[in-house]
């Protein structure tokens, strides 16, 4: 699907995967045509956030608070990227 920032001209793209290994499905999330660095970063930590909370939801576990999470991974890939 895409996504569009009311500010921005093209839209960012995103495409979900789904492949099958053995008895589990791996999912490839791809966010394609992000306006910048910062845009990237904040996308990064954002999917990489809901992933995290996907994952404990589909294992019965608490999952951990939204934003302190996100803003932990955001600077994660600030010093990755």
């Amino acid at each position: 699907f895409t996504w569009a920032e009311q500010d921005q001209g093209r839209p960012s793209e995103v495409t979900f995967e789904l492949t099958e290994q053995g008895n589990a499905v791996l999912l490839t999330v791809t966010h394609r045509r992000l306006a910048n660095r910062d845009e990237m970063l904040s996308v990064a930590g954002g999917w990489h956030t809901h992933l995290d909370i996907l994952l404990d939801r589909l294992h019965d576990r608490a999952p951990q608070p939204f934003w302190s999470t996100h803003a932990r991974l955001e600077e994660e890939y600030r010093a990755r990227l």
